[in-house]
């Protein structure tokens, strides 16, 4: 069996680095590359590839590349290099089955309770509190890059089209390290329909893109973390073509409705707009392409291209552009807690998400996200403050603000669920209906939190 070409890449080759690049020119010299960009699909050799070109495929593997004798761990290993999938011509010479080796879990792996449970609670403690200090700072954050969002749609109405606004701001976060708490703050306070959700859906796709990069043990830059909100930021720049009267509407529009027509055009400006600015493909594709579903007859599916044209990060997109969606405030629909939004999500595998990316949004936000309300088998009432580990999504760190009989207590409790086997997660808690003093209740008591 030999290897003729690679048909899956991970999401290190969605947008390619320096470090990409030299594996690709070595370990494939003299093959091909299919990229895909606004124009549709096209060819190149891998010894012409650029830094933020969006490979699909590599192809035309030379005789003297290609593998053969597929032995067992081969999968494994290719797979820790990003390749997933890959055409493969059976050969007379290749053994007829293989057997994978299973390695056994060493005896200190990590579990409810264990001494491996205790370290990493010890360091994730460390963890939130520097988080928890950047509350304030990113809820300004995230307030100013709305305002920048709508500044910038406003000067696109007039013609006068510029990155250079969102760029600073973009800077300001990945200077402060504040997404991280922008993306809670998102599920706690809700947005609006246009400019607080491009900013949301920025720190949801920059926070999962990063975690996918970060899961294959790479390095992550800033300029991956640049990269990844700037393309949020500017996902919508093309509902500036949108009259207003139709954006800010307060009324949910007919799905054949003119002002629907209108407003389905928005990702086809914006890719005009995007490449008239100069960006690069991969944000371009963001722009047109995230509401093209994975079933692209479905009536939500627009514009009318095939899925073969949206690119890894654009699939991730389109995911954090739902969930935002569905946990934005809304005039027309009230806003779902993350929780909830999460198993929304589940239901739309295979139809409008791609299972693989979709499974990856998931890990990266948790089944219950940072700022999710639970309530415990205790009836204790808290906060999540860090995701359960992959292998214990179920077992997160809370924050516990309420006991079983109602009261709030003054003082934080910080349960970490991995070093309480007896105590786990009865339901998610809908934090806008729990505390409705006001809409801003929940985010109030949320960033009052303190840990010692």
């Amino acid at each position: 069996m030999v290897i003729e070409a690679v048909t899956e890449l991970s999401f290190d080759y969605a947008t390619l680095d320096e470090g990409h690049l030299k594996f690709l020119k070595t370990a494939f010299k003299g093959a091909s590359a299919v990229l895909v960009g606004e124009d549709g699909a096209r060819t190149v050799k891998v010894e012409d590839l650029k830094p933020l070109d969006p490979i699909q495929e590599i192809t035309a593997i030379p005789d003297s590349l290609k593998v053969a004798q597929v032995v067992p761990g081969l999968a494994a290993t290719l797979e820790k290099r990003g390749l997933l999938a890959f055409k493969v011509l059976e050969t007379a010479a290749a053994p007829a089955t293989h057997t994978e080796a299973k390695a056994e879990a060493p005896p200190d792996a990590l579990a409810p309770g264990t001494q491996a449970a205790k370290q990493r609670h010890e360091a994730k403690r460390v963890e939130i509190k520097r988080f928890l200090d950047t509350i304030e700072m990113a809820n300004t954050n995230r307030e100013q890059s709305s305002t920048i969002i709508e500044e910038m749609l406003d000067a696109g109405r007039a013609g006068r089209f510029s990155a250079t606004p969102v760029e600073s701001v973009v800077e300001d976060i990945i200077r402060q390290g504040s997404s991280p708490a922008m993306k809670a703050i998102a599920g706690l306070r809700g947005s609006d329909q246009t400019y607080a959700h491009c900013t949301d859906m920025a720190v949801i796709l920059q926070g999962a893109y990063v975690d996918i990069l970060q899961r294959s043990n790479k390095e992550i830059s800033d300029a991956n973390r640049r990269f990844a909100l700037i393309a949020g930021f500017m996902h919508d720049i093309g509902k500036s073509e949108v009259p207003k009267d139709i954006l800010e509407s307060t009324q949910r529009f007919a799905p054949d409705s003119k002002e629907m027509i209108i407003m389905r055009n928005h990702t086809t400006y914006g890719a005009r707009i995007l490449s008239e600015m100069g960006m690069p493909d991969p944000t371009i594709n963001v722009a047109h392409f995230h509401h093209v579903k994975k079933d692209d007859t479905l009536l939500n599916s627009y514009p009318a291209v095939s899925y073969g044209q949206v690119l890894p990060l654009t699939k991730l997109a389109s995911i954090a552009d739902v969930y935002q969606a569905l946990i934005g405030r809304r005039k027309y629909k009230r806003n779902w807690v993350p929780g909830k939004a999460i198993e929304y999500l589940l239901s739309l595998q295979g139809s409008e998400f791609d299972e693989k990316v979709l499974g990856e949004f998931i890990k990266s936000m948790g089944r219950y996200p940072v700022g999710s309300l639970l309530r415990l088998s205790t009836g204790d009432l808290g906060f999540v403050l860090e995701l359960g580990p992959d292998e214990f999504p179920d077992r997160p760190i809370v924050a516990v603000v309420e006991n079983a009989t109602g009261e709030v207590l003054g003082t934080t409790v910080l349960l970490d669920l991995m070093m309480e086997p007896d105590i786990g997660v009865e339901e998610v808690v809908d934090h806008y209906e729990h505390y409705n003093e006001s809409e801003d209740q929940a985010y109030q008591i949320f960033q009052s939190i303190r840990v010692a």
